[in-house]
């Protein structure tokens, strides 16, 4: 697709605009998010994908060419001008994506104003009515599906492959872990390891044939449970965990399709990821949390 487009201002006066923000999980909830919307209003949304903020892949790289079903829907990476305009306003480019923010559109909602209004009982649809605003959020709006989620996403052939591979070695009782840690505070205080190994061992009981598919962001988790149940039960991968290249992102996302395809989902408290694979797979997730296991 092209990353060459002219600016048309009557057409942005008329859609919604809005910019993915966060991770992997995140912006697919608010993808989907705009999605349901359009599809139940009957609105125009565009919606973006840069290279910002905890993103560093393109949307090309990591799905097929979508749009949604829906005529006036349309999901890709950002033009080589929106880049510009969309990014996130600071001091290193003195604040002007914020001033032409405002120039192309008569209305604004930032990242942290949608908690605070869906408290509020905001009415969003009510907003994108009016046409032409622009909402950027790592938090989804509105109540989506999982028949969304598949309807957007779809891997590319080098990730279905990855994926593929993973789901060879699956049993008839494979399970799921994933195990969040690096800069998820929430994970690491809320969902120890030791919750997950209760976990396993209880299924390993009851199942003799159980094997684990462990998607996790720390090498210490990976090393630590392959000592323990060995690699003939752990099903993970051979590469380095990491959020933090384009590579990673492509490796990240096959472990998240591969979670959507066991038999059910042990999650991190704090962690979209494990969200948003179970409503992939319509598998039950089982949040690991200090709050509710004792």
């Amino acid at each position: 697709m092209s990353t060459c487009q002219p600016v048309n201002v009557s057409k942005m006066r008329d859609y919604t605009t809005i910019i993915l923000e966060g991770g992997l999980g995140n912006r697919m909830r608010v993808a989907a998010a705009a999605l349901a919307t359009a599809r139940r209003t009957g609105l125009p949304f565009r919606v973006l994908w840069l290279n910002q903020w905890g993103m560093p892949c393109r949307f090309d790289r990591l799905f097929q060419a979508v749009n949604g079903g829906h005529e006036q829907f349309e999901m890709r990476d950002a033009a080589g001008w929106e880049r510009a305009v969309y990014a996130r306003a600071r001091a290193a480019n003195l604040w002007l994506p914020r001033a032409a923010q405002h120039v192309l559109h008569r209305r604004i909602i930032t990242s942290p104003q949608v908690y605070y209004l869906q408290q509020d009982g905001f009415d969003f649809d009510a907003w994108f009515r009016h046409g032409g605003g622009l909402l950027m959020a790592y938090r989804d709006f509105a109540s989506y599906t999982g028949e969304d989620l598949r309807s957007l996403f779809r891997p590319q052939p080098a990730v279905q492959e990855l994926v593929d591979c993973y789901c060879e070695h699956f049993t008839s009782h494979t399970i799921g872990c994933h195990i969040r840690r690096t800069d998820n505070q929430q994970s690491i205080k809320e969902s120890p390891l030791e919750l997950f190994i209760a976990a396993i061992d209880r299924e390993i009981e009851q199942h003799a044939d159980t094997r684990i598919f462990l998607a996790t962001d720390d090498e210490a988790t990976k090393t630590q449970l392959l000592r323990r149940y060995g690699a003939d039960s752990i099903i993970t991968s051979p590469s380095a965990a990491t959020r933090e290249s384009s590579n990673g992102i492509l490796l990240a996302l096959a472990e998240m399709l591969a979670l959507a395809r066991t038999s059910r989902i042990y999650g991190s408290a704090g962690s979209t990821f494990s969200q948003i694979a179970a409503q992939l797979g319509d598998k039950p997730l089982f949040y690991q949390k200090l709050s509710t296991c004792g």
